[in-house]
Formats: structure tokens, sequence, C-alpha cells
């Protein structure tokens, strides 16, 4: 039975008896009956307009929470199935070697973004030397491509042919994989953590990093072309020939489209393009001085 239907049925029966008591016997009046009966509705109105606001508020706090518990169940499925499609991607291109996060990563997107490059990070003036007019081409060429300075470059490149006249390797290859890897920012590093040029993983080569250069060493471009230099020379020695190398270097050995070797040794004869020099020399010569196919 509703609230107010009580309520005067109550008041009814209360003045009812209050009748039947003589004159002056009961100290309540008709008009208190009727006063506290009005506000009696009221308060009962009141109290339903507050149960019922509460309520839709209510429905409403659970509608959203339901949207956003199945919004968030959905965003989960289908990022759950586009990682399957990807991985299911790289291993169907470049078979178990394509789900190597190296590979997978440093192949699939730019490692560095092309932002122009202090000069004081690299060499001190003293440790630079004139760059010969082949390679004056090539620095000036790298230097608008990525927006450095050309002394910058000509740095790079003395450090490249010393390492490379060491290594028994044409310092344009060394550009070449700093330009596939890096894009000549030596503070890259990418989320497997390859830092550098170069872009190496330090765990995996500490018996040839300087030990006195700390944790930073591989951002030091001498350092990193060094040790970039002397991983090459490794691995062209245990692996034969210089795109199996170049292919380990880059994570993708199990690739059999070879992508990583092709994409540094089309860079490598396009700078000895701009160098004006014989694209049938070879990047790289065994410790016996037979030569290495490029």
């Amino acid at each position: 039975m509703p609230e107010g239907i009580v309520v005067v049925a109550q008041a009814c029966v209360f003045q009812a008896r209050a009748s039947e008591l003589s004159p002056g016997s009961f100290p309540v009046s008709l008009d208190s009956i009727l006063s506290w009966m009005a506000r009696g509705c009221m308060e009962t109105s009141e109290r339903r307009f507050d149960m019922n606001h509460i309520t839709g508020l209510w429905r409403g706090m659970r509608h959203v929470l339901t949207f956003c518990i199945h919004f968030a169940h959905g965003g989960l499925l289908m990022t759950g199935v586009l990682v399957l499609a990807l991985l299911g991607y790289q291993w169907s291109a470049h078979g178990s070697e394509g789900l190597n996060p190296r590979h997978f990563l440093s192949l699939s997107a730019p490692l560095a973004d092309e932002e122009p490059l202090a000069v004081d990070v690299l060499y001190h003036e003293q440790d630079l030397v004139k760059v010969p007019d082949a390679y004056s081409k090539v620095a000036s060429a790298v230097g608008r491509r990525f927006r450095i300075s050309p002394i910058v470059v000509n740095s790079l490149i003395t450090a490249a042919k010393r390492e490379g006249s060491m290594q028994n390797i044409d310092p344009l290859l060394i550009l070449a994989v700093i330009t596939v890897e890096s894009s000549f920012n030596p503070y890259a590093e990418s989320v497997v953590g390859a830092q550098g040029l170069m872009q190496i993983v330090p765990r995996y080569h500490p018996d040839k990093i300087a030990s006195d250069l700390g944790a930073a060493a591989l951002f030091d471009p001498a350092e990193n072309i060094r040790v970039g230099a002397l991983i090459l020379r490794e691995y062209l020695r245990t692996e034969g020939n210089l795109e199996a190398a170049l292919q380990r270097y880059g994570g993708a050995s199990g690739d059999p489209a070879m992508f990583y070797s092709g994409k540094v040794l089309q860079e490598f004869e396009r700078l000895r393009r701009i160098a004006g020099l014989p694209l049938e020399r070879t990047a790289a010569r065994t410790d016996d001085g037979s030569d290495r196919a490029s």
C-alpha cells in the first residue's frame, strides 16, 4: 500500500478516536492533525525522490562500468590477434630468425631519428686529419643527407679509415653499416639495448669494449666504430663470406632473403659511386690477403 494512503488512514483513525473524548480531554486539534499529515506526505515524497535519484545514479554507474569492462576485453583481444598475426608474418617471411628481437625491431622500423648532431661529442680538433678528395665527396653527401656538419662526418670517416685499415675492412662498408643501423646518430639506442653508431649490444661483446670508458663507452663514436669493426672482422672470419657476416651482424642469420646484408651492400655501393671508386673492389679481405666476396 502506498505510504501516502497509510498516513491518511492513520490520521483518520487518530481523529475518530479523538472525537470520542470529551472536550478538553485530548490536547490535539484537527489543525494539528492536518498539519502533521501534510508534513508526513512531504517527507515521504522527498524520501521517494532521493531514493529514485540514487537508484538512477547507481544504474548509470553500473552501465558505464559494464561498458568499460567490455571495451577493455575487446581491446585486449584485438591486441592479441594483431600480435599473433605479426609474429606469424615474421615467421613465414624470415623463419625462426624473424622472431629474434634485434632482427624483428631493427628491420621493421628505423633505429634512430635523423637529427643534427653536436660537433663536440665526436673528436677533438687535433685528432682530425685531412680527408682525401674521394672521401670528401662522401662526407659532403652524408652531411647533406643527415644534416650533419662536414667536420663531424670527416671525423667519422677518419675513424672508419683507421679501424678499417686495422681490420682489413673497407671504411665505406663501416659507413654503410652506420647508415643502416643508426643514420649517424651516436646517441641511438634501440629497445633491445643496441647502442651508438653501429648499434652494438654491450652484453654480447663485453670482451671488445674498453673497460675504462664505463657504461657509456659505446656512445663514444670512436669506441663504437672500433668495436663494430672488430665484430665485423670476427663474423667475416667465422661465417666465411661478407653476406653471411652482415646477416649475423644484423641478427638475421636465418633470413633466406638476405634482407639486411642486401640493404647494407646497396648502401655500400651507393657510397662507392659517390666517392668515384670502382664497384668491383671487395669490402673486406681475409687475414692472408685473399678477397672476401662483396
